[in-house]
């Protein structure tokens, strides 16, 4: 916590270290690390079928639309500022398996993972349409499985099962064995929540996902 001028504690701005180490590189670096390409001064990070553009050193954002949060905001400077260059393990893992997850598991289970499959562990055909309607593709996993390519090199792999008169619905989300080389697990899990929410969001017509070009 920072204090103000009054002694008062205030949250500290969640934006201001990824800003700092950022502004301390050169953008070439970040670039080579983070796996994006440099464009002048500008970074252009993937996320989904979308582009971010960031230039640097001021750091100013062109963000779509569909994009324009806080939280994915946050989640690109983060990125940036934390990717180490790390290539995919092509390794699976649940979340409680990346370093730290255990910390978390319970809250990524029942606010991620449980919200996922009350909404769609009956209705795997609009999980599948928000999926695609994100830049998803289908893998042969579970009764249903979309990866979602969310940040260059870090897929997530969302797993649906239906149920039966013995087991009941099931939803899971995997992430390559490399991941918290470019998010801790509180982060993952942030980036999960969001998009558990944008699939919620396109399947109960909340939201439109702008048409592919």
């Amino acid at each position: 916590m920072e204090k103000d001028g009054e002694g008062a504690e205030r949250p500290q701005d969640p934006f201001a270290e990824p800003s700092q180490l950022l502004r301390a590189r050169e953008a070439y670096e970040i670039a080579e690390t983070a796996g994006v390409p440099l464009e002048g001064n500008q970074l252009r990070l993937s996320f989904l079928r979308w582009e971010i553009r960031i230039s640097h050193p001021d750091l100013k954002m062109e963000v779509p639309d569909f994009l324009d949060n806080f939280v994915i905001k946050l989640l690109a400077l983060l990125y940036l500022a934390n990717a180490r260059a790390v290539p995919l393990a092509n390794q699976w893992v649940p979340y409680r398996e990346l370093k730290d997850g255990l910390f978390y598991v319970k809250s990524f289970s029942d606010t991620v993972e449980d919200r996922l499959r009350r909404r769609f562990g009956d209705d795997l055909e609009a999980m599948r349409s928000a999926c695609l309607a994100l830049g998803g593709r289908e893998v042969e996993q579970g009764d249903l499985g979309m990866v979602l390519n969310t940040f260059p090199r870090l897929p997530l792999l969302f797993i649906a099962w239906r149920g039966d008169e013995e087991f009941p619905p099931s939803a899971r989300i995997l992430f390559d064995a490399s991941a918290t080389s470019y998010f801790n697990a509180f982060e993952l899990r942030m980036l999960c929540g969001e998009l558990v929410g944008r699939l919620i969001g396109l399947a109960d017509g909340r939201l439109q996902a702008p048409p592919l070009p």
